[in-house]
């Protein structure tokens, strides 16, 4: 059937549409054919409905296609269009909000008062502030724990007068001991050093340690408690080592974790929540790529 189908092909692609979709102009091709190549006029008309169902389908198969790409390409439209209102979102109530807070925050641990500070972040000539506190806040991956509602425990809580007074000794013990040593310890540690380490003396410690986390006169770092006045002194040695590293030019942070030799799966997290911290605070920032200490 190749001479058949050549035949066939040598006509243009409009005359051969109209042989197949007109009877008459079928019947009159598959005659002349059939006394050019000598095959029987049926045989001939059989083959060309075979090639016109196959042109058929694959017509139908070119729609079928272009429908589902239509298709596709809308939904990804959509997508876009959702992600776009996500950012949008992220960035009116969220970001917008959060510039503001950290503004004050910053404001009231210089001194000023949170009326004054907040007066302050929504003037006019704090813009440029405000600015340099959404680049670092738009690099951070992870706001989460920046955004935690500070808990406030109360001292009282019911206990009978015996076990307040037990607090109340063992309170003025923690902060003289921590505060005058200039240590940061661990609650058993406190316990050992001040000879109270039993069940007893350990609850109570607890409670007491979280009072004082919550009131702000101890800092908790990982386990360890540390008096507020002495704790950017001599605490966070981590993100001290990460400091020091990028101080004199640009680290990556697989340079930095080789350097450190955390070069594992829990280094990585552990330096990624470290930079996600010191970004925010302004101690340092990144090109995407390495990390270094803002001019």
């Amino acid at each position: 059937m190749e001479e058949l189908f050549s035949l066939f092909n040598e006509m243009s692609e409009n005359q051969r549409r109209l042989i197949l979709e007109t009877p008459t102009l079928l019947d009159a091709f598959c005659s002349e054919a059939s006394e050019k190549i000598g095959i029987d006029v049926n045989t001939v008309k059989a083959h060309l409905s075979k090639l016109s169902a196959s042109i058929q389908d694959e017509t139908e198969r070119v729609i079928r296609l272009s429908k589902s790409f239509s298709a596709v390409k809308d939904k990804s439209i959509g997508l876009i269009e959702r992600q776009n209102d996500r950012e949008v979102w992220f960035d009116d109530l969220i970001i917008s909000p959060l510039i503001i807070a950290y503004a004050v925050k910053d404001l009231m641990e210089s001194g000023m008062n949170y009326l004054d500070a907040i007066e302050k972040a929504n003037s006019t000539d704090y813009e440029f502030e405000l600015e340099k506190i959404g680049k670092r806040l738009r690099k951070s991956h992870d706001l989460s724990p920046l955004v935690m509602k500070p808990k406030l425990i109360r001292w009282d809580d019911g206990s009978s007068q015996k076990q307040r007074e037990k607090k109340a000794r063992i309170y003025h013990e923690i902060l003289t001991l921590i505060k005058d040593t200039k240590q940061s310890m661990t609650k058993t540690q406190i316990l050992r050093v001040l000879n109270k380490d039993n069940s007893s003396w350990r609850a109570l410690c607890g409670e007491v340690l979280n009072y004082m986390v919550s009131r702000e006169i101890l800092i908790l770092d990982g386990a360890k408690y540390s008096h507020v006045n002495n704790f950017n002194e001599y605490e966070k040695p981590y993100h001290r080592s990460i400091y020091e590293l990028i101080a004199d030019s640009p680290v990556s942070k697989t340079s930095i974790l080789k350097t450190l030799g955390y070069n594992n799966k829990k280094g990585r997290a552990k330096l990624n929540k470290a930079l996600n911290v010191m970004l925010v605070e302004g101690l340092v920032d990144t090109d995407g790529t390495k990390w270094y200490v803002p001019s």
